[in-house]
């Protein structure tokens, strides 16, 4: 039987009172409070709904989204911005995806030589890859057709190669993994099925192991070239799985997307940050909280810690690890800074830094964050691209 919050919240306790309290931030409330503020953009996209975000150098690029239309339009486009010296966003143009409904994740390569993003619904859904050679005009590539779609499309560099770890849509469930080295080029070397607890949402990649978000089956973790279970890219491996807690947000636990936290003054790997998104409306309300996971044995991941915020619920993430910062999207709730230095256990309510809602109380649903250049970037659907100083 899985163990409710309030249990592992006693063992939690219990450890903490064993550990000690205080140091390097292990519990004590933020090293800092602060605020955010609007630096520039807001109100840029009036004719869609945005989704996702990817800042690459002095270019954004972010994805709409519109099963429920917004104007009569669909989610077709990827909205191309140009970033001036200050980092304000002016919108330069836009790709254009007929045939689809969301373009539901975006994200360029480290090298930004190429533009990756998944699209859903429609005639046309799958993954489609941009050369960006000219940041200002990407070129079509390629594309993998997916019936139903891809939801999220993770791009990973392992061992010589560029890979995309894909999540096919709830339908039926699986995670695809693709070879774009050759970008014009794409090719298919596995397909994990996924269990259909409403199937795969996110996949997180780093040092050789993967991280899948699947929902109400929770976090499976597969070695894909850690070493540990003679994995790779081609040839998934699982090494251990987790169904996270439950108790706020009907429906089940909801495991949605993660980061792995490498905490650089800790020189540790220790905490996977896990989003629960529980039901919600758009522009309205929103549910399910931040779960922490400790993974310091990876075979026997750990709930150890929590955050939850009244009346909203997270969705995309983006840690500052050099600063121990978790920065999380939390739709209606806007944007939320959160200490995640030290030993985490428990309730992590009093580590709040900040919070903003940059449309204000009626116009802000953010979908995701990013922190570039100096700045922290929004998306939100309803307003657009947000421009952020950090606290």
């Amino acid at each position: 039987m899985k163990p409710t919050r309030s249990t592992w919240l006693v063992a939690a306790a219990l450890l903490g009172l064993a550990a000690g309290c205080g140091g390097d931030g292990g519990g004590v409330g933020p090293r800092s409070a602060g605020s955010f503020s609007v630096v520039s953009g807001g109100n840029n996209v009036p004719d869609r709904f945005s989704s996702d975000l990817w800042v690459k150098g002095s270019w954004a690029y972010t994805g709409t989204w519109g099963r429920a239309p917004r104007n009569g339009l669909r989610g077709d486009a990827v909205k191309i911005w140009s970033l001036d010296a200050s980092g304000a966003p002016t919108l330069a143009d836009s790709i254009m995806t007929p045939g689809v409904y969301n373009v539901s994740d975006v994200q360029a390569s480290d090298d930004g030589s190429v533009l990756v993003f998944s699209t859903e619904g429609g005639t046309n859904a799958g993954l489609y890859v941009y050369s960006l050679s000219d940041p200002r005009a990407p070129t079509f590539l390629d594309s993998a057709l997916v019936a139903d779609g891809i939801h999220t499309a993770t791009v990973a560099d392992l061992d010589g190669h560029r890979y995309v770890f894909a999540a096919r849509n709830p339908k039926s469930p699986a995670l695809l993994v693709y070879d774009i080295t050759a970008p014009a080029s794409i090719a298919l070397v596995a397909t994990v099925p996924i269990p259909p607890a409403y199937g795969i949402h996110d996949t997180y990649v780093r040092d050789g192991l993967a991280f899948v978000f699947a929902w109400n089956t929770g976090v499976i973790i597969y070695d894909v070239g850690d070493g540990r279970r003679g994995g790779s890219p081609a040839n998934p491996v699982e090494i251990s799985r987790l169904l996270t807690a439950d108790d706020n947000v009907p429906g089940g636990p909801s495991v949605h997307n993660g980061w792995w936290f490498h905490n650089p003054a800790r020189n540790e790997s220790r905490y996977l940050f896990i989003g629960q998104e529980g039901a919600g409306v758009v522009g309205a309300e929103s549910s399910g909280d931040l779960h922490v996971v400790d993974v310091f044995d990876i075979e026997h991941p750990k709930e150890v810690a929590f955050f939850h915020l009244d009346g909203a619920g997270t969705h995309n993430f983006w840690v500052d690890e050099s600063r121990q910062i978790l920065y999380m999207a939390y739709y209606n709730g806007g944007v939320v800074a959160l200490d995640v230095s030290g030993q985490l256990l428990g309730n992590l309510s009093n580590r709040l830094i900040a919070q903003i809602k940059p449309g204000g109380d009626d116009d802000t649903y953010t979908w995701g964050v990013q922190l570039a250049n100096g700045s922290l970037y929004a998306i939100d659907m309803l307003s657009g691209l947000w421009q952020l100083k950090v606290p």
